[in-house]
């Protein structure tokens, strides 16, 4: 045993390759991680003070075999592999960090549901052109009661206060974004194969639907699930002709998981109103795609990512959560459902 003040358990075997990365910034804990062959139940001891995890399980005789636990950090928002009755019965420290990487899906997603909402790139164009020209007006000074309001008339200019949210895969993007779509006013609504337990779906306000009703009740449907082969094209033709024709489809998941065929015949068509693309089939995305020509559709280069992440940052980060709660500061994302 080190003089470190605290010994921290970090369950995922991800991490392990990491921990000598950060180890410098946390002179105060000594990390012990979980590795392929010894998992978080192997490594439980009576002198472990904090836990940090991401996808491993931490349940009722997992918490058991930790007598000396005060604190707990979920990397990431969504709590579901954790027993949430077992560890308020322990009455430890229990909070969360959000991760970077789905937060910056999660901006764009809702970026995108913006621009579509406003027309963005037909408006931006309209102005850039000068195309009041073809309206016959001419700029004229403005003032506080006297201005050239909505010249161009674009009729599919709404507000997304009101609108049903339908996300498909509500993992840490899903949930990222129910929780600046709900502050936006909308309906959160979500689709995952396993459904949230009633505790999570209160908080991110978000209600459980099958993948028909989901599509059938969306103003706006959001893609947010890996690309597997069970969801390789998940979203055909058949799917899309469920949703509503005022409908947007956003995909910041993966380009395969929506037939882009098929998603190309329902915008030319106006099957659906509009979609906000980050992803395709072939990236970059080939210069003579039909999705080029079309105007209801708004795309962008892959920039989900945002400026990048990595493991040994989110490490870092929750690492650093963990230590303030070991030294009694109150959680920075209080866990407590009221």
């Amino acid at each position: 045993m080190s003089d470190a003040a605290w010994k921290v358990l970090v369950t995922d075997p991800k991490f392990a390759d990491f921990v000598g990365d950060v180890t410098a910034q946390f002179p105060q804990l000594e990390i012990v991680c979980a590795t392929d062959e010894l998992d978080a139940r192997a490594l439980a001891a009576d002198d472990i003070s904090g836990l940090m995890t991401q996808f491993a399980t931490v349940d009722a005789e997992l918490l058991a075999a930790l007598p000396g636990l005060r604190a707990i950090i979920k990397n990431g928002r969504s709590y579901h592999n954790i027993d949430t009755d077992a560890v308020r019965a322990r009455e430890v420290a229990f909070g969360s960090v959000p991760r970077k990487g789905p937060n910056c899906v999660a901006e764009l997603a809702m970026t995108l549901i913006l621009a579509s909402s406003k027309d963005l790139v037909i408006s931006h164009k309209s102005v850039a052109d000068g195309a009041y020209r073809y309206r016959g007006m001419k700029p004229e000074l403005t003032a506080e009661r006297k201005m050239a309001f909505h010249w161009m008339r674009h009729v599919g200019v709404h507000e997304v206060v009101g609108k049903t949210l339908g996300i498909i895969g509500m993992g840490e993007i899903g949930c990222e974004l129910a929780r600046r779509a709900e502050v936006m006013g909308m309906r959160n609504i979500y689709y995952k194969r396993t459904p949230l337990s009633p505790e999570l779906e209160q908080r991110f306000h978000a209600e459980y639907r099958d993948l028909d009703t989901l599509l059938a009740e969306s103003d706006y449907v959001c893609v947010a699930l890996p690309h597997t082969p069970e969801s390789e094209k998940l979203i055909g033709a058949a799917e899309l002709d469920k949703m509503k024709e005022s409908a947007f489809i956003v995909n910041i998941a993966r380009g395969g998981i929506i037939d882009e065929d098929a998603l190309i015949a329902a915008l030319a068509t106006q099957r659906i109103r509009g979609a906000g693309l980050d992803v395709f089939t072939y990236e970059p995305l080939p210069a003579d795609s039909p999705l080029c020509e079309l105007d209801n559709v708004i795309m962008t280069p892959h920039i989900g990512g945002g400026s990048g992440t990595t493991w040994a940052g989110e490490l870092a980060t929750a690492l650093a959560e963990l230590a303030s709660l070991l030294e009694g500061n109150a959680p920075r994302i209080d866990l407590t459902v009221r």
